[in-house]
């Protein structure tokens, strides 16, 4: 199943000329700017023989916070991104149809639906990942370096929101990426120890993750720094602690310390003036009657 519904708008020279698409090189981000239209609206918009008002302009996605439409085909031109004669893009190309607006030849373009108030609605946001990440599969994009904002290619304002804030941006790039990968059971545990207690990283350069993932990595955090540990998670089987800044990180006590201590925190036991036999019984003893406790000793 798709992330988005295909529904066509007819060819016409103003929105879906026909023309094929050289390749695809890169996915487009553009916001409508027309609050309150939906995708629906879009389409509508777009569509007959003056597609889009007799003005040359289109795009092949657009979605809103309840769906996404698909109206021109994958494999044909959209006007989207037409690029300044100035601006030196990787994204150029030539043919003998169309010579300006080289972006429009070898990228996919997809638009964000606007609210009434003029926001994106975080379930438009959240709809756009899926349809993004379907793309990247389909045409071996990496989300880190193949995805633009319209303002990438022309400089035009747009899509406002991540012109305003490049890192609403990169978050995009960073969720799009995890929505990629393959999926991974993860599990809140509910009463969790951990919860309000203060995390303390104890390696510098520790990586942190923005999505409860471990192969997506999101930045580091330094020696010394401090975090209130706000959800545990059991991610691949493993503990990871979301904190107050909506990052996630470890919980490997080699990593990162937790005060005050969790009750089922790990202890280093030393036990002196007994015989190696005696501490032998003891190790022993540990191990029989706490069944999973990773337990060993060593002759000083």
């Amino acid at each position: 199943m798709t992330a988005w519904q295909i529904d066509y708008v007819v060819k016409n020279k103003f929105s879906r000329p026909g023309h094929p698409l050289l390749k695809v090189l890169g996915v487009v981000m553009h916001w409508t700017a027309t609050p309150g239209a939906t995708d629906e609206n879009e389409k509508a918009f777009f569509d007959g023989a003056d597609g889009g008002g007799s003005r040359y302009a289109s795009a092949h996605i657009f979605v809103d916070k309840d769906s996404a439409r698909l109206i021109i085909p994958l494999n044909e031109v959209a006007y989207h991104a037409n690029e300044k004669p100035s601006m030196i893009s990787k994204l150029r190309a030539s043919t003998s149809y169309y010579t300006s607006g080289n972006a429009n030849l070898n990228t996919i373009g997809v638009e964000m639906c606007v609210e009434k108030d003029g926001t994106i609605h975080a379930e438009t946001i959240k709809r756009t990942e899926d349809v993004v990440a379907e793309l990247c599969r389909q045409f071996s994009l990496s989300p880190e370096n193949d995805i633009y904002r319209h303002y990438d290619i022309t400089g035009k304002n747009c899509p406002a929101p991540w012109v305003a804030n490049v890192g609403a941006f990169n978050e995009f790039k960073t969720k799009v990426r995890a929505k990629m990968m393959p999926e991974v059971i993860v599990e809140s545990i509910a009463n969790s120890d951990y919860i309000s207690k203060t995390l303390t990283v104890k390696t510098d350069g520790l990586w942190f993750y923005n999505t409860p993932r471990w192969d997506v990595k999101g930045g580091s955090s330094a020696k010394g720094n401090s975090f209130i540990v706000t959800e545990e998670l059991r991610v691949g089987g493993y503990r990871m602690l979301k904190c107050h800044d909506g990052k996630y990180r470890t919980a490997d006590p080699l990593h990162v310390d937790i005060n005050p201590k969790p009750s089922d925190w790990p202890y280093r036991v030393n036990i002196d003036n007994i015989t190696h036999a005696e501490a032998v019984d003891i190790v022993q003893l540990i191990g029989t009657n706490y069944k999973g406790a990773k337990v060993f000793g060593e002759a000083k």
